[in-house]
């Protein structure tokens, strides 16, 4: 039996995951020509010896490929979040979720979560290898949970289950996950960079080399590698961010070969577990060189034709650039729909130390006049082309419980109507500019950060915003706060209104999104949610805190109700009757109150590809976070023959 999302009960999770539909006879794989050599002189055992017992046989998107060739990429950073770069979303996960809402095995065999949800076991493929031939065993998972628990604890201890939570390994394949508490999303952590090794796992057998708990000479070899203790050699080695250790084995479609300021070069995992239908080793391209470039370099290589493929920064903003350079570049520009929810979603400061200000952020009449103000239309066709939606900002209409009037509540453009809304606020009298007074008798300015490096269509938009704004009697200044400084401004009550840009899928703006008052970016909301938790659960007492007093300040009555209903959605299945109710609750009182004003919404992804690559994806999986995310379909393209 099929399992997916629109038939997630209870039961759902208490059934175990299910194999390959695909069955491929042993000793019918075939790998690519790139390894015959180094097989040939011993360098490599033969494929059979380096699949598991089982590979994961992978459907290809549109057809089984072909082997061969480099993936020339370009890239704006030495990071890891770059295209086909090894960024956690590259995968491959334990589990996966596919297009049609299906869970199915990845790196994992098989997988039973308890009835209470708060165990959650993992069978593992027997004979599948990291990419320098190690095993991949469930030592990997104890290891990354005890050993590293010092070294990172935030992924260690928060991604699956509390601090008490634990892991029992049974035997080599077999994973339970002790989770502490009941915690039923533990299944859609598995199907996405959450269930792969920067979170879950690591190359213990690799990195037991530099702990003395396995290496009595840890010690020695740290100084002899020019560190000062064990612990900083460790923590060089098992860093992933920045990946320092090139030859830190990987789970991943390619390994890193070799690494500089300006280039990243990786060739293929000769151990990947995965195979196609016809039996073929993944990936099907051998190498992968990415080269650092300035943004405007980026665009230049995309319409000279030298970028393979090109979309983590490829902003629709240049899509008539990549456009006319098509042909000439041997290129196709393609277009993929979005999550996205808001390409500019204003917030509000409702903890802002002016009185005359915090009165009106925190009006539901005068959010709706500003809302309503907007001609979201103009703006779509003006800035976007008419590839966006008009939208009110709420949840992604692909969302199982989303409702039509979410998205169009006080979306209609009618300055009328915010006219009418203002004037019944008392705001009447206005200044020489047609701007009103506010109840101090000075005139309303409303100050919208914005990010010193922002794009032209964003100013834009923001441009047009006070345009309209302005026609209604409300000022607007626009200033930048610096390029880095949104977020630091999110965390000082001076500022008035930010926007920014939300682009999630459900899994992301509900159940995975882990404290619900981070969508009103009130820092001093957080900050006393967070003590207030503290001293609930024993862990503080108000004699911790200055003065006795909780730091931050109190959310409004209705905030706290919208944050309980949030907790309690934690609590439920994913797409269970309990979920639908709450996330409804949630997202209706959201729309009711128009806590953020949204303006266009769903501007599609670019993904630009050589006119040859085949199995370009057209849709999203229900688990994609952002762009980046298509780095996961990477072991599908290949080079069309010419």
């Amino acid at each position: 039996m099929r399992r997916t999302i629109q038939a997630a009960t209870a039961s759902l999770f208490l059934a175990v995951g299910l194999l390959a539909t695909t069955v491929i006879a042993q000793g019918m794989y075939t790998q690519s020509p790139y390894l015959d050599a180094r097989v040939a002189s011993g360098e490599l055992p033969p494929l059979e010896e380096r699949l598991p017992t089982t590979p994961n046989v992978v459907q290809p998107i549109d057809e089984v490929g072909v082997y061969g060739g480099q993936f020339n990429v370009f890239s704006l950073g030495n990071h890891p979040w770059n295209d086909l770069t090894e960024e956690p979303s590259r995968g491959p996960f334990l589990l996966e979720l596919t297009i049609d809402g299906e869970f199915i095995p990845d790196l994992a065999l098989d997988f039973e979560q308890s009835e209470d949800h708060t165990t959650f076991t993992l069978h593992l493929r027997p004979g599948l290898r990291w990419s320098n031939g190690d095993p991949f065993t469930s030592e990997d998972f104890r290891f990354k949970r005890e050993d590293m628990r010092e070294f990172d604890v935030a992924w260690t201890q928060s991604q699956f289950g509390t601090p008490e939570g634990f892991v029992e390994i049974p035997d080599d394949y077999t994973v339970i996950m002790h989770l502490g508490a009941p915690i039923p999303k533990t299944l859609l952590n598995m199907v996405h960079w959450k269930g792969g090794e920067w979170s879950l796992f690591h190359p213990s057998n690799y990195l037991k080399t530099w702990h003395p708990d396995y290496n009595e000479d840890a010690e020695a070899l740290a100084t002899e590698e020019g560190f000062d203790s064990w612990q900083d050699a460790f923590n060089w080695h098992r860093e992933f961010n920045p990946l320092n250790d090139t030859n830190k084995p990987t789970t991943g479609f390619w390994m890193p070969v070799e690494f500089t300021t300006t280039a990243r070069l990786y060739e293929r995992n000769p151990y990947l577990h995965q195979v196609d239908t016809a039996g073929q080793q993944l990936p099907y391209v051998d190498t992968v060189l990415s080269q650092v470039v300035d943004p405007e370099t980026y665009n230049l290589k995309i319409v000279a034709g030298e970028a393979d493929l090109a979309y983590g920064s490829a902003n629709f903003e240049n899509f008539t650039l990549y456009k006319e350079n098509e042909e000439a570049g041997n290129y196709v520009v393609n277009t993929m729909p979005s999550f996205q929810t808001g390409v500019a979603v204003y917030y509000f400061n409702y903890s802002h130390p002016d009185p005359v200000k915090n009165e009106l952020f925190n009006s539901v009449a005068f959010r709706q006049a500003l809302s309503t103000a907007i001609n979201r239309e103009e703006i779509n066709d003006i800035v976007f082309s008419g590839f966006g939606v008009g939208l009110q900002h709420t949840v992604v209409r692909s969302a199982s419980f989303y409702q039509e009037q979410w998205g169009t509540n006080f979306a209609d453009y009618n300055p009328d109507l915010a006219n009418e809304l203002l004037d019944g606020m008392g705001l009447t009298e206005r200044d020489n500019n047609g701007i009103r007074l506010g109840s101090d008798g000075e005139p309303i300015s409303i100050l919208i950060g914005l990010s010193a490096n922002i794009s032209p269509s964003r100013l834009s938009l923001h441009e047009l915003v006070k345009e309209y704004w302005e026609a209604v009697g409300v000022g607007v200044l626009l200033r930048g706060v610096g390029a880095s400084a949104v977020a630091p401004a999110f965390e000082s009550m001076e500022w008035d209104v930010i926007p920014d840009n939300e682009d999630r899928g459900e899994m992301y703006v509900t159940l995975l999104d882990e404290t619900s008052i981070q969508g009103f970016k009130n820092f001093y909301w957080r900050t006393w949610l967070d003590a207030s938790a503290d001293v609930a659960s024993g862990e503080k007492t108000l004699a911790d805190f200055e003065g006795g007093v909780l730091p931050g300040r109190e959310p409004p009555a209705e905030i706290m109700e919208m944050a309980n209903i949030f907790q309690d959605l934690q609590a439920t299945v994913f797409g269970s009757v309990d979920y639908l109710f709450l996330a409804t609750e949630y997202w209706q009182r959201w729309s009711d109150n128009v806590y953020t004003i949204g303006t266009v919404a769903e501007t599609p992804f670019i993904f630009i590809s050589r006119s040859n690559i085949g199995n370009i994806p057209t849709e999203l999986p229900p688990w994609l976070e952002g762009k980046l995310d298509l780095n996961h379909f990477g072991n599908q393209w290949y080079y069309k023959p010419e």
